[in-house]
Protein backbone atom coordinates (compact mmCIF):
# COMPACT_ATOMS: atom_id res chain seq x y z
CA UNK A 1 0.00 0.00 0.00
CA UNK A 2 1.48 3.22 -0.96
CA UNK A 3 0.86 4.68 2.02
CA UNK A 4 2.64 3.02 3.92
CA UNK A 5 2.28 0.85 7.30
CA UNK A 6 3.17 0.72 10.50
CA UNK A 7 5.61 -2.27 12.00
CA UNK A 8 4.68 -5.75 12.89
CA UNK A 9 5.56 -7.55 16.01
CA UNK A 10 5.89 -11.09 17.39
CA UNK A 11 2.19 -12.38 18.72
CA UNK A 12 1.76 -14.19 21.40
CA UNK A 13 1.01 -14.05 25.58
CA UNK A 14 3.24 -12.99 28.44
CA UNK A 15 2.69 -16.30 29.56
CA UNK A 16 3.44 -18.37 26.34
CA UNK A 17 7.03 -16.06 25.52
CA UNK A 18 9.32 -18.66 25.86
CA UNK A 19 11.34 -18.47 22.24
CA UNK A 20 10.45 -16.76 19.07
CA UNK A 21 9.48 -19.73 17.11
CA UNK A 22 6.59 -19.83 19.83
CA UNK A 23 5.43 -16.40 19.38
CA UNK A 24 4.64 -16.85 15.36
CA UNK A 25 1.22 -17.55 15.65
CA UNK A 26 -2.01 -15.76 17.03
CA UNK A 27 -5.59 -15.33 16.14
CA UNK A 28 -6.85 -15.74 12.38
CA UNK A 29 -6.82 -12.54 10.09
CA UNK A 30 -9.91 -12.75 9.41
CA UNK A 31 -11.50 -13.43 12.47
CA UNK A 32 -14.22 -10.46 14.60
CA UNK A 33 -14.16 -9.82 18.37
CA UNK A 34 -16.74 -7.71 19.84
CA UNK A 35 -15.39 -5.88 22.68
CA UNK A 36 -16.17 -6.99 26.30
CA UNK A 37 -16.24 -4.90 29.20
CA UNK A 38 -12.60 -3.41 30.27
CA UNK A 39 -10.93 -3.25 33.28
CA UNK A 40 -11.05 0.45 33.91
CA UNK A 41 -14.41 2.05 35.17
CA UNK A 42 -15.47 4.38 33.01
CA UNK A 43 -18.73 5.96 33.05
CA UNK A 44 -20.89 7.12 29.92
CA UNK A 45 -20.92 10.51 29.49
CA UNK A 46 -24.09 12.00 27.74
CA UNK A 47 -22.50 15.48 26.69
CA UNK A 48 -19.34 13.35 24.80
CA UNK A 49 -22.02 10.95 23.63
CA UNK A 50 -23.86 13.47 22.21
CA UNK A 51 -21.35 14.76 20.00
CA UNK A 52 -21.37 11.02 18.14
CA UNK A 53 -23.08 10.88 14.35
CA UNK A 54 -27.43 10.57 15.47
CA UNK A 55 -27.44 7.26 14.22
CA UNK A 56 -24.53 5.78 16.92
CA UNK A 57 -26.34 7.33 19.65
CA UNK A 58 -28.67 4.35 20.00
CA UNK A 59 -28.25 1.83 22.71
CA UNK A 60 -28.36 -1.02 19.73
CA UNK A 61 -25.43 0.83 17.65
CA UNK A 62 -22.53 -0.70 17.29
CA UNK A 63 -19.18 0.23 14.85
CA UNK A 64 -16.61 -1.68 13.42
CA UNK A 65 -12.75 -1.39 14.28
CA UNK A 66 -9.91 -3.11 11.71
CA UNK A 67 -6.94 -4.13 13.82
CA UNK A 68 -4.00 -6.37 13.64
CA UNK A 69 -3.35 -8.36 16.47
CA UNK A 70 0.53 -8.86 15.65
CA UNK A 71 1.81 -5.98 17.81
CA UNK A 72 2.06 -6.04 21.31
CA UNK A 73 1.94 -4.35 23.30
CA UNK A 74 -0.36 -2.50 21.46
CA UNK A 75 -2.60 -5.27 20.55
CA UNK A 76 -1.35 -8.98 20.75
CA UNK A 77 -3.83 -12.51 21.57
CA UNK A 78 -4.02 -13.47 24.82
CA UNK A 79 -4.34 -17.14 25.67
CA UNK A 80 -7.78 -17.42 25.56
CA UNK A 81 -7.93 -15.79 21.84
CA UNK A 82 -8.91 -12.57 22.96
CA UNK A 83 -7.22 -9.42 21.32
CA UNK A 84 -5.64 -7.72 24.50
CA UNK A 85 -3.26 -5.03 24.87
CA UNK A 86 -2.16 -0.94 25.48
CA UNK A 87 -4.24 0.52 22.38
CA UNK A 88 -7.13 -2.20 22.95
CA UNK A 89 -7.17 -1.18 26.94
CA UNK A 90 -7.67 2.76 25.44
CA UNK A 91 -10.37 1.77 22.83
CA UNK A 92 -12.05 0.51 25.40
CA UNK A 93 -11.92 3.15 27.45
CA UNK A 94 -12.46 6.25 25.25
CA UNK A 95 -15.58 3.96 23.76
CA UNK A 96 -17.12 3.68 26.80
CA UNK A 97 -17.43 6.95 27.59
CA UNK A 98 -18.72 7.80 24.41
CA UNK A 99 -21.25 4.82 25.55
CA UNK A 100 -20.23 3.05 21.80
CA UNK A 101 -20.15 -0.19 21.51
CA UNK A 102 -17.96 -1.47 18.31
CA UNK A 103 -16.95 -4.99 16.89
CA UNK A 104 -12.79 -6.04 16.25
CA UNK A 105 -12.19 -6.98 12.92
CA UNK A 106 -8.80 -8.44 12.62
CA UNK A 107 -7.15 -8.21 9.51
CA UNK A 108 -3.21 -7.99 7.93
CA UNK A 109 -1.76 -4.53 8.48
CA UNK A 110 -1.78 -3.98 5.09
CA UNK A 111 -5.08 -4.00 4.16
CA UNK A 112 -6.25 -1.86 7.23
CA UNK A 113 -6.47 1.62 5.28
CA UNK A 114 -8.03 0.11 2.16
CA UNK A 115 -10.79 -1.25 4.25
CA UNK A 116 -11.28 2.45 5.88
CA UNK A 117 -11.56 3.80 2.46
CA UNK A 118 -13.90 1.27 1.06
CA UNK A 119 -16.30 1.58 3.93
CA UNK A 120 -16.27 -1.90 5.39
CA UNK A 121 -14.67 -0.96 8.90
CA UNK A 122 -15.65 2.68 10.43
CA UNK A 123 -12.20 3.15 12.10
CA UNK A 124 -8.29 1.77 12.22
CA UNK A 125 -7.13 0.76 16.13
CA UNK A 126 -3.82 -0.73 15.06
CA UNK A 127 -1.07 1.51 16.42
CA UNK A 128 -0.37 3.23 13.03
CA UNK A 129 1.84 6.63 12.87
CA UNK A 130 0.45 9.82 12.14
CA UNK A 131 2.06 10.80 8.41
CA UNK A 132 1.37 13.80 6.29
CA UNK A 133 0.70 10.83 3.87
CA UNK A 134 -2.15 9.30 5.46
CA UNK A 135 -3.41 12.33 6.19
CA UNK A 136 -4.73 13.08 2.59
CA UNK A 137 -7.44 10.86 2.86
CA UNK A 138 -7.91 9.79 6.51
CA UNK A 139 -7.87 11.40 10.07
CA UNK A 140 -6.04 11.27 13.33
CA UNK A 141 -6.88 11.46 17.01
CA UNK A 142 -3.38 11.20 18.47
CA UNK A 143 -2.98 9.13 21.61
CA UNK A 144 0.74 8.15 21.87
CA UNK A 145 3.99 9.10 20.73
CA UNK A 146 6.63 6.68 19.64
CA UNK A 147 9.83 6.73 17.93
CA UNK A 148 12.05 3.52 15.80
CA UNK A 149 14.47 0.56 17.30
CA UNK A 150 17.28 -0.80 16.05
CA UNK A 151 16.85 -4.38 17.09
CA UNK A 152 19.97 -6.50 16.92
CA UNK A 153 21.36 -9.44 18.47
CA UNK A 154 22.26 -9.42 22.44
CA UNK A 155 25.48 -8.15 23.07
CA UNK A 156 25.01 -5.78 19.68
CA UNK A 157 28.13 -8.02 18.44
CA UNK A 158 28.29 -5.47 15.49
CA UNK A 159 28.42 -2.29 17.55
CA UNK A 160 25.52 -1.05 15.56
CA UNK A 161 24.21 2.32 17.23
CA UNK A 162 22.68 4.82 15.00
CA UNK A 163 21.25 4.59 11.66
CA UNK A 164 23.91 5.79 10.23
CA UNK A 165 25.56 2.69 11.41
CA UNK A 166 23.49 0.78 9.37
CA UNK A 167 25.17 1.87 5.95
CA UNK A 168 26.34 -1.28 4.19
CA UNK A 169 24.72 -3.85 6.78
CA UNK A 170 21.75 -6.39 5.54
CA UNK A 171 18.73 -5.07 7.47
CA UNK A 172 15.27 -6.79 8.14
CA UNK A 173 11.78 -4.58 7.45
CA UNK A 174 7.85 -4.24 7.52
CA UNK A 175 7.54 -4.02 3.30
CA UNK A 176 5.98 -0.56 2.84
CA UNK A 177 6.39 0.72 6.39
CA UNK A 178 7.48 4.05 7.37
CA UNK A 179 10.83 1.92 8.91
CA UNK A 180 11.24 0.69 5.34
CA UNK A 181 10.74 4.43 3.93
CA UNK A 182 13.27 5.30 6.46
CA UNK A 183 15.84 2.87 4.98
CA UNK A 184 15.12 4.20 1.43
CA UNK A 185 16.01 7.53 2.82
CA UNK A 186 18.94 6.61 4.17
CA UNK A 187 20.23 4.86 0.66
CA UNK A 188 19.45 8.23 -0.81
CA UNK A 189 21.34 10.14 2.13
CA UNK A 190 23.89 9.70 4.56
CA UNK A 191 24.32 5.69 3.10
CA UNK A 192 24.13 6.52 -0.40
CA UNK A 193 28.11 5.33 -0.82
CA UNK A 194 27.65 2.44 0.98
CA UNK A 195 24.14 1.60 0.72
CA UNK A 196 21.53 -0.97 3.55
CA UNK A 197 20.85 -3.93 1.81
CA UNK A 198 17.47 -4.07 2.74
CA UNK A 199 15.16 -7.40 2.80
CA UNK A 200 11.56 -6.67 3.36
CA UNK A 201 9.07 -9.03 5.11
CA UNK A 202 5.10 -9.04 4.85
CA UNK A 203 4.98 -9.58 9.28
CA UNK A 204 7.57 -7.82 11.79
CA UNK A 205 7.95 -11.66 13.25
CA UNK A 206 9.54 -12.31 9.90
CA UNK A 207 11.55 -9.88 9.96
CA UNK A 208 13.14 -10.05 13.36
CA UNK A 209 13.53 -13.80 12.54
CA UNK A 210 16.56 -12.77 10.33
CA UNK A 211 18.51 -11.57 13.07
CA UNK A 212 17.75 -14.34 15.48
CA UNK A 213 19.04 -16.46 11.99
CA UNK A 214 22.02 -14.37 10.97
CA UNK A 215 20.65 -13.33 7.97
CA UNK A 216 20.03 -10.10 8.85
CA UNK A 217 22.39 -7.43 10.95
CA UNK A 218 19.87 -6.15 12.67
CA UNK A 219 15.80 -5.03 11.67
CA UNK A 220 14.35 -1.50 12.37
CA UNK A 221 10.76 -1.50 13.70
CA UNK A 222 8.58 0.50 16.11
CA UNK A 223 10.73 1.50 19.66
CA UNK A 224 7.85 0.22 21.94
CA UNK A 225 7.24 -2.77 20.39
CA UNK A 226 11.40 -3.48 19.86
CA UNK A 227 11.74 -3.09 23.41
CA UNK A 228 8.60 -5.33 24.13
CA UNK A 229 10.06 -8.13 22.55
CA UNK A 230 13.81 -7.79 23.68
CA UNK A 231 12.21 -8.24 27.17
CA UNK A 232 9.98 -11.18 26.74
CA UNK A 233 11.54 -13.07 23.40
CA UNK A 234 12.87 -15.97 25.37
CA UNK A 235 14.13 -15.17 28.62
CA UNK A 236 14.97 -11.64 27.55
CA UNK A 237 18.55 -12.68 26.60
CA UNK A 238 18.13 -12.80 22.36
CA UNK A 239 17.38 -9.57 20.94
CA UNK A 240 18.37 -5.98 22.33
CA UNK A 241 17.22 -2.14 21.28
CA UNK A 242 20.51 -0.75 19.63
CA UNK A 243 20.15 2.84 20.03
CA UNK A 244 19.88 5.22 22.88
CA UNK A 245 18.66 8.30 21.13
CA UNK A 246 15.28 9.03 20.00
CA UNK A 247 14.60 8.15 16.15
CA UNK A 248 12.20 9.12 14.09
CA UNK A 249 9.61 10.49 16.50
CA UNK A 250 5.89 10.61 15.64
CA UNK A 251 2.62 10.09 17.35
CA UNK A 252 0.36 7.79 16.91
CA UNK A 253 -3.59 7.82 16.49
CA UNK A 254 -7.17 5.74 15.68
CA UNK A 255 -7.84 6.60 11.90
CA UNK A 256 -10.88 8.26 10.53
CA UNK A 257 -11.93 8.41 6.95
CA UNK A 258 -11.47 12.22 5.66
CA UNK A 259 -14.58 14.22 6.54
CA UNK A 260 -15.79 11.95 9.59
CA UNK A 261 -15.92 15.03 11.44
CA UNK A 262 -18.10 14.30 14.07
CA UNK A 263 -16.55 10.33 14.92
CA UNK A 264 -13.22 12.48 14.70
CA UNK A 265 -14.33 15.75 17.48
CA UNK A 266 -16.45 12.32 19.77
CA UNK A 267 -13.65 10.24 19.96
CA UNK A 268 -10.74 13.06 21.03
CA UNK A 269 -12.68 14.71 23.07
CA UNK A 270 -13.40 11.01 24.71
CA UNK A 271 -9.68 10.53 24.58
CA UNK A 272 -8.99 14.01 26.31
CA UNK A 273 -11.87 12.93 29.38
CA UNK A 274 -9.96 9.82 29.98
CA UNK A 275 -6.60 11.86 29.86
CA UNK A 276 -8.23 14.61 32.72
CA UNK A 277 -9.51 12.41 35.08
CA UNK A 278 -6.56 9.57 35.24
CA UNK A 279 -7.58 6.57 33.64
CA UNK A 280 -5.52 7.41 30.68
CA UNK A 281 -2.53 7.60 33.08
CA UNK A 282 -3.35 4.35 34.90
CA UNK A 283 -3.42 1.87 30.98
CA UNK A 284 -0.32 3.24 30.14
CA UNK A 285 1.56 2.31 33.77
CA UNK A 286 -0.21 -0.54 33.29
CA UNK A 287 1.41 -1.61 30.14
CA UNK A 288 5.05 0.41 30.86
CA UNK A 289 4.52 3.04 28.31
CA UNK A 290 4.03 6.24 30.37
CA UNK A 291 7.28 7.25 28.50
CA UNK A 292 4.88 8.62 25.71
CA UNK A 293 1.86 10.45 27.09
CA UNK A 294 0.43 12.67 25.44
CA UNK A 295 -1.23 15.69 27.54
CA UNK A 296 -3.73 16.95 24.80
CA UNK A 297 -5.46 14.22 22.99
CA UNK A 298 -4.09 16.25 19.33
CA UNK A 299 -5.37 15.32 15.57
CA UNK A 300 -3.46 15.20 12.81
CA UNK A 301 -0.93 15.94 15.07
CA UNK A 302 -2.03 19.49 16.16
Amino acid sequence: MALGHRTRAIVGSLAAVTALGALLTGCSTDSTQAAEDSDQAVEVDENLRALLPGELRAESARITVGTESGYPPFEYTNEAGRIVGFEIDLFDAASDRLGLKYTFHDMPFDSLLDELYASNVDAVAAAMSDTAERRVDSDFVDYYNDSDAIMVPAGNPAGIKTLKDLCGRTVAVLTESTQDEALAALNTGECKAKPVTVTRFDTDADALAQVQAGKADAELTQWSTGAYNAKQVGSGDIFEVANTEVINPSPLGWVFPTGDVEMVRAYQAALQSIIDDGTYAEILEKHDLSVGALEKATVNGQ
